[in-house]
């Protein structure tokens, strides 16, 4: 008896496998934080070079904890000029929402009220990649990510803070450490549940 091939659901439990370490969340986290805690310091050059560098940092991280333990998987690559005008068209789609809620609430010339609501343009704009690996992968943390990123950002720019960019900087410190906290946790049973191969075993990184 034959059965049907599904390439896609295929590459979705790949990919679901492939992430199930926590480390996504853990880099978004650092990344997150960090954009908050330099905010307004001198070597915000440092964030820079943490976002540059991030995808590096993981690999290398996965290289010696992830790989050895359930192997590792080559995606095709998406295409980046439709991955590019897909993002743009979503950032754009966030812009007119927050334009739409200044004008609605305040005065669009007003540069306070694009402050006061940066905390929920930032939580939109975190929703793109989150849900981009809720579909990939298939896996609703993902979706709840998003949901709280929303969530987040809505609260932090409601609340009335003495400083103009607090708001902003406490969404991106508590969602960067909910995230940074939800890989550890997701990591500490990956580890248990996945442990290294034997000495002599075939190594699966390779």
């Amino acid at each position: 008896m034959t059965h049907e091939i599904n390439l896609k659901e295929l590459e979705k439990k790949a990919y679901s496998d492939s992430q199930q370490d926590g480390f996504m969340e853990v880099m978004m986290g650092i990344i997150l934080m960090a954009f908050g805690g330099f905010f307004y310091s001198t070597v915000f050059a440092f964030y820079i070079l943490l976002i540059i560098f991030s995808g590096r940092i993981v690999e290398f991280i996965r290289r010696r904890h992830t790989y050895p333990r359930i192997g590792v998987v080559k995606f095709h690559r998406e295409n980046p000029k439709d991955a590019l005008t897909g993002v743009f068209l979503f950032e754009l789609t966030v812009i007119i929402i927050i334009a739409t809620l200044i004008t609605i609430f305040g005065d669009v010339k007003d540069y306070s009220q694009w402050v006061k609501w940066s905390p929920l343009f930032f939580g939109m704009i975190l929703v793109a990649p989150l849900t981009h690996a809720a579909s990939r992968s298939g896996n609703i943390r993902y979706t709840g990510y998003a949901i709280l990123s929303v969530i987040l950002g809505a609260f932090f720019s409601l609340v009335k803070f003495g400083s103009g960019c607090t708001g902003l900087i406490l969404y991106l410190v508590f969602i960067g450490t909910f995230l940074f906290l939800g890989g550890t946790v997701i990591f500490t049973p990956f580890m248990r549940k996945h442990p290294l191969p034997a000495k002599g075993a075939p190594d699966a990184s390779k």
